[in-house]
């Protein structure tokens, strides 16, 4: 059995070079082969390599990033005006800083850049996946593999478009789940080192040692968590004054954009932006799927948690951080944290729809959560197409050496043929 999963594996490698995508389907199809979420982690890299910034990208994170880094590569960079550089930049996160300074002594091409994104992001998006894969038992389930897709999509490999934020996050996740499910108390250092790649993530960390002080406490994590679906707008003079009063000031500085009266105002009233409806839906669908998930298991599965302590972790850690973020989605850019809230919940919600027997209140909900999650799923995918390459979807990497600079997302591809 070893030799042929070795074989499989090397098949699956050599099948990587000419057709990438066509391995990662592989690859899922042998997760349980200790060589599958290897190739996940260079599909991504691929991907990286291969990123195309589509017409509806042109605002985004990544090209603030690329034009960062091509513009340092024009200027000559000793270790002392690195650091004044760092200094007069406003930023706090160390990560993107020192890769966009040592990669800009070499070339200023947006495939290095992306493509070393995509190697850090992969590793430990790959990771995350396989850690919910490997702790699946028997078959899965039909329910189990759109529960997956799903938690596959919160923060999805195209979300390296804002490359700090979402690495950040499957940093956080990737010390985070071995901590509560397994115990591995290095888990708690791993998720703490996502402050260094977005400074945003001192409050899920803080979270984190807030729950380890705290303990597990069921029944008050579960009644915050339903009271802040519901009421979960921030005061904001008391959130202001916790700030300033308390916080650094570069911490301070940074988020006063974020903090503005007038500027959260039009955020809660939805006057910021505007978007389709599918845009707005997609991300309730989820919200309300999970919420219904978690309630059913608090009501018809406490007696399991309460006798198994690591599903116990997971589940009240869940819930904790849940309800934060819910209090935090009312300030812009604040709702980011319930990407990673989804996270959390959908590892614990796919591992036990998996792994225990549905009674008969799971089966229904089941049923009626179906469509929320494909609208979920559907969106989500819609979305990736902004940032996905034609080359990524049916090139290889040597293809994608020829056409370095020249790659162009399937979204583009789409609207050139309709």
């Amino acid at each position: 059995m070893f030799q042929s999963n070795n074989k499989i594996g090397f098949y699956s490698a050599m099948l990587f070079l000419l057709w990438p995508l066509l391995a990662l389907l592989s690859a899922f199809k042998n997760y349980r082969s200790s060589w599958a979420k290897n190739i996940l982690w260079a599909f991504i890299a691929f991907y990286g390599f291969a990123f195309a910034i589509g017409a509806e990208s042109e605002g985004a994170d990544i090209a603030r990033y690329v034009e960062k880094y091509q513009h340092l590569h024009g200027q000559q960079m000793t270790f002392a005006k690195a650091l004044e550089y760092y200094s007069e930049s406003g930023d706090i996160d160390v990560a993107s800083t020192f890769i966009s300074i040592v990669l800009s002594r070499f070339t200023d091409s947006q495939s290095i850049l992306t493509l070393v994104y995509g190697i850090i992001f992969g590793y430990f998006f790959s990771r995350n996946m396989w850690f919910v894969l490997e702790h699946l038992k028997g078959n899965i389930r039909f329910t189990t593999a759109l529960l997956f897709i799903c938690f596959f999509l919160v923060i999805p490999i195209w979300n390296m478009n804002g490359f700090r934020m979402w690495t950040a996050a499957h940093i956080f996740i990737y010390g985070l789940l071995p901590y509560l499910y397994e115990g591995k108390k290095s888990g708690v250092l791993i998720a703490s080192l996502s402050i260094l790649v977005h400074f945003s993530f001192l409050v899920p960390v803080s979270i984190l040692y807030l729950y380890i002080f705290a303990g597990n406490r069921l029944l008050i994590y579960f009644v915050f968590y339903c009271l802040t679906f519901f009421v979960s707008e921030i005061n904001l003079s008391v959130f202001n004054e916790l700030v300033e009063g308390y916080a650094p000031e570069i911490i301070q500085e940074r988020t006063a954009g974020y903090r503005g009266e007038q500027y959260v105002e039009n955020y809660r009233e939805g006057t910021t932006n505007s978007q389709n409806w599918y845009m707005d839906w997609y991300g309730r669908a989820m919200r309300w799927s999970i919420m219904g998930f978690l309630v059913v298991l608090f009501f018809r599965a406490k007696k399991f948690f309460m006798q198994n302590k690591n599903w116990l972790n997971l589940f009240c850690f869940t819930l904790l951080f849940y309800g934060v973020a819910n209090l935090f989605s009312s300030l812009p850019s604040g709702g980011r944290f319930l990407s990673i809230a989804n996270l959390s919940a959908l590892a614990l919600i796919t591992l036990y729809v998996q792994n225990k027997e549905h009674e008969k209140v799971m089966k229904r909900f089941i049923i009626a959560a179906t469509p929320a999650l494909v609208l979920f799923i559907v969106v989500s995918v819609r979305m990736g197409l902004y940032s996905i390459s034609a080359t990524t979807i049916l090139g290889n990497p040597i293809i994608a050496i020829f056409l370095t600079g020249e790659h162009i997302s399937m979204n583009d591809v789409m609207r050139m043929l309709l």
